[in-house]
């Protein structure tokens, strides 16, 4: 997966610093000693939003339905989501007929990747997977059309509904429910739950949420509601409130990898051309991998003044994550152009790039920023997926280098990244 081979990668090379190659060539005009030059900072920054999940949303109306409203018996709920291999996946329905009562999976969700599923079968039965919890919100009462919902503030926890103890009946999730999960291709899933004809119980309008292994964005089993929606979901049947809270937290989070750089003259193009395919000459291994070595090691061969970032301002290597910061200083001639490129780390062959003729050295502006001068490109090396899901297709593509335009939800190079220049 793409994540692990440039987190692998990255190991490898984070202890290394910025290094240029000082070598003359007789070839290479731009380091003729005569020409005037500068020393100038670039700020590379990760200026993402650190959310917390990966995509979430509700379905409000039943399957067929014209409005809002629960699923009673013989009716259903469909929604639909992408996720990848490393994510599970949460949500809760209210059991209609109670006080505080909702269908979820375990605290931890469900594994939208198990075994032979997606890569074999189509669909799978997740009833299983699903248990009756209580709020611990209000007092439970009767469950059924008489309940009349006035339950005392209970100040509980929340936990499974067979573990409460109050006597009441409230069928069994296989009696009530049936729910399967489908893949439809592209790491794009649905999930339909359906209330049996024989149920005791309709359901609530759905809150989901697509996650990272190991969080727990609806509940923790023993301790207090988190206060994010829950209570509403569980005792009114309102997935508004959550579904708000889970969304609001939700989105495209990448590192970005590694920062290759190479001055050259402006009518060079020495990391790509636009519209043709990549050199050969590590472009690939860049955008795939996040590793920028091979590339870097190219440049020097051909006489070029080039480097490549790899440690944080805070003195840690690695990519980086929303907040970090690269810093390196370069020595420029009047002349000269910069082209800079760095992977977008989740994704199979995005970077970042000045474009192909890189951009001119300014030297009457002491800082300028120049993130608009960046833009994200498809290396067409391999086949693009939903961004963030990162399977282990890898399919090779054969195309030409040029910009992100798949029709794909990807962000703005803006969104990601800030490129900063100063003049020493």
């Amino acid at each position: 997966m793409k994540l692990f081979r440039l987190t692998l990668i990255l190991a490898l090379v984070a202890g290394l610093f910025t290094q240029c190659n000082d070598d003359m060539n007789e070839n290479n005009v731009l380091k003729k000693a005569d020409l005037p030059s500068g020393t100038y900072t670039v700020m590379v920054e990760n200026v993402s939003v650190p959310y917390d999940f990966f995509e979430a949303g509700a379905k409000f109306i039943p399957d067929g339905a014209e409005a809002a409203g629960p699923a009673f018996p013989g009716h259903s709920f469909t929604f639909w989501f992408h996720a990848g291999p490393n994510h599970k996946l949460s949500f809760a329905t209210m059991y209609g007929l109670s006080n505080d009562g909702f269908y979820a999976p375990g605290q931890g969700g469900i594994s939208v990747y198990d075994g032979d599923f997606p890569a074999t079968v189509s669909e799978r039965d997740i009833t299983s997977e699903i248990m009756l919890w209580d709020a611990g919100t209000q007092v439970n009462q009767m469950p059924g059309p008489d309940n009349p919902h006035s339950g005392a503030d209970e100040n509980g926890v929340v936990q499974l509904m067979a573990a409460v103890g109050d006597g009441y009946d409230y069928g069994s999730v296989a009696t009530n429910l049936k729910a399967t999960l489908y893949a439809h291709g592209n790491s794009l899933f649905s999930v339909t739950i359906e209330v049996l004809d024989a149920s005791t119980t309709a359901i609530s309008p759905v809150a989901w949420v697509v996650h990272s292994d190991g969080q727990m964005p609806i509940f923790t089993e023993g301790a207090a509601d988190y206060d994010q929606g829950l209570e509403p979901l569980a005792e009114t049947g309102n997935a508004g409130p959550l579904s708000e809270y889970l969304s609001m937290n939700s989105g495209y989070v990448s590192p970005v990898a590694p920062v290759l750089w190479v001055l050259h003259d402006k009518e060079d193009r020495p990391v790509f051309t636009e519209g043709t395919p990549d050199y050969g000459e590590g472009l690939e291994t860049l955008a795939e991998t996040g590793n920028p070595g091979p590339l870097y090691n190219s440049l020097m061969a051909a006489g070029y003044e080039t480097g490549f970032q790899a440690m944080r301002t805070d003195g840690t290597g690695g990519p980086l994550f929303p907040g970090q910061k690269y810093m390196f200083t370069i020595e420029g001639h009047v002349g000269q152009s910069l082209s800079i490129a760095s992977m977008l780390g989740a994704s199979n062959d995005i970077f970042f790039s000045t474009g192909d003729k890189g951009i001119k050295l300014s030297y009457g502006e002491a800082e300028k920023d120049i993130t608009h001068l960046i833009e994200l490109y498809d290396a067409g090396t391999e086949v693009n997926e939903y961004p963030g899901a990162q399977t282990s297709a890898d399919t090779e593509e054969g195309g030409t280098v040029h910009v992100l335009n798949d029709g794909l939800p990807w962000p703005e190079a803006s969104q990601v990244i800030k490129v900063t220049i100063t003049k020493n």
